[in-house]
């Protein structure tokens, strides 16, 4: 009876920690954080490779260029005509492109992401890699299609974690498109911090809770021997 008690009690922590990591595409912009291009030069500044940025909220990126050459802001309406907002400073891996982008956040996050575009209007495909350090924590795609309207309806591409886990570098990238798929554009980057306490899931609480209850049961049936 001891024995089976505690493989409950086992079964009930291992399936608390395995709630940890449920990462998920999303597609909407949200977050309370973000990351504005404007601090890194008005439009058409070249953007070496890496480069730095901070968040509204303080939160430290370093970027870089898979193509290993240089980048270049860009302005929807100045010098990118696309399905941004009119105004949009965007982070363009350029031409031809440097891509993938990544992004390392000098904290961990719970959600980041950023509308994204290809530099030919048509079909493509948008795929946005969540880490935690070097460790993949999921990998997603989205299509999209690009237009000359100016309308905001760009896609968004971002990543989040349902159970807070350390998202710390995320690589944008394009599966395929129309023409070079490692020439694109993203915009503002949308940051959710961690929550500042270590508050259990509600779900762990629960899990917890009961292998606990489980724990004084078998302590006053010995006891009751």
């Amino acid at each position: 009876m001891k024995k089976t008690l505690l493989l409950m009690v086992f079964a009930l922590a291992t399936a608390a920690v395995t709630q940890a990591g449920v990462i998920s595409l999303v597609t909407t912009r949200t977050g309370s954080d973000t990351v504005n291009w404007t601090q890194l030069g008005p439009d058409n500044t070249t953007i070496p490779d890496p480069f730095t940025a901070t968040s509204a909220g303080g939160i430290g990126i370093t970027g870089s260029f898979s193509g290993g050459g240089t980048g270049f802001t860009a302005v929807e309406s100045t010098s990118w005509f696309g399905n941004f907002t009119i105004g949009d400073e965007l982070v363009w891996t350029n031409s031809p492109g440097q891509g993938p982008l990544t992004i390392v956040l000098g904290t961990g996050v719970s959600q980041v992401g950023a509308q994204i575009m290809a530099d030919f209007y048509g079909a493509f495909t948008a795929q946005i890699d969540a880490y935690n350090g070097g460790t993949l924590l999921g990998s997603f795609t989205e299509g999209g299609f690009g237009t000359s309207l100016e309308d905001g309806t760009a896609i968004y591409v971002g990543v989040m974690d349902s159970t807070t886990a350390d998202i710390t570098k995320v690589v944008f990238s394009l599966t395929s498109a129309v023409g070079d798929p490692a020439d694109f554009a993203i915009n503002e980057l949308s940051i959710t911090p961690l929550p500042v306490t270590g508050t259990p899931e509600p779900g762990t609480l629960m899990l917890l809770g009961g292998g606990l209850a489980l724990v004084g049961l078998a302590r006053r049936r010995l006891g009751a021997r």
